[in-house]
């Protein structure tokens, strides 16, 4: 693959996503859309043509190479792998993701940029062990409800896979909602606890299945 600067990858990105909408592109509207002046696109538009990644008469439009368009089209799917790798596989919000791909998109190797495409396609392919990997991450924040202590207030963050999930969240136990341990048995079995607004008892087997922060 031609080596583009980040600045050459987003006047191509530019360019493609203009002829895709009309064929061709005009200097004045690159111009535009980058709010940069003419000569500065003029200029980086000369260089383009150099490694015939575009075609351009002078005062007339510009056009993508076939070479040009399958380079664009590349550049779109390693966009979309990277933002794909920091949400879907590592669980980052999107708004954060959006920042730091635009980072990592010029500057990760090809063959970092490999790994994370298999690494995304194996949890795309293997969700209950995406699963177990979430779980991993989490098991430093998260804890379950009975591990909590008496007296303290916590926030349900899920319900964990078993028989009696639909059980517990048919009683309110569902996630996002706020719960306060008001007694454990001395041997941990039943636990008193309130949400919404009214008592709960729970066996320590179901608290086990509650997962909270």
């Amino acid at each position: 693959m031609t080596y583009l600067s980040e600045t050459q990858e987003d006047y191509l990105l530019d360019i493609f996503e203009q002829t895709s909408n009309n064929a061709v592109a005009r200097i004045k509207d690159i111009a535009q859309s980058r709010n940069v002046t003419l000569p500065t696109v003029v200029s980086a538009i000369k260089t383009l043509v150099e490694k015939k990644i575009i075609k351009h008469e002078k005062y007339g439009y510009v056009m993508l190479t076939d070479y040009g368009i399958e380079l664009a089209k590349s550049l779109l799917e390693r966009k979309k792998y990277i933002l794909k790798f920091l949400t879907f596989t590592l669980g980052i919000p999107t708004n954060i993701a959006i920042n730091d791909a635009h980072k990592l998109e010029h500057d990760l190797s090809n063959e970092a940029y490999e790994g994370l495409v298999k690494l995304t396609d194996f949890f795309s392919k293997n969700p209950h062990i995406k699963e177990q990997f979430e779980n991993f991450s989490e098991k430093e924040i998260y804890m379950r409800l009975d591990q909590i202590d008496t007296g303290k207030t916590v926030k349900i963050v899920r319900i964990e896979d078993s028989p009696i999930k639909s059980k517990l969240l048919s009683m309110g136990t569902t996630p996002g909602t706020v719960i306060k341990v008001e007694k454990v048995a001395p041997l941990g079995n039943p636990i008193e606890v309130t949400l919404l607004g009214y008592h709960l008892t729970l066996r320590k087997d179901e608290a086990e299945k509650i997962i909270v922060e």
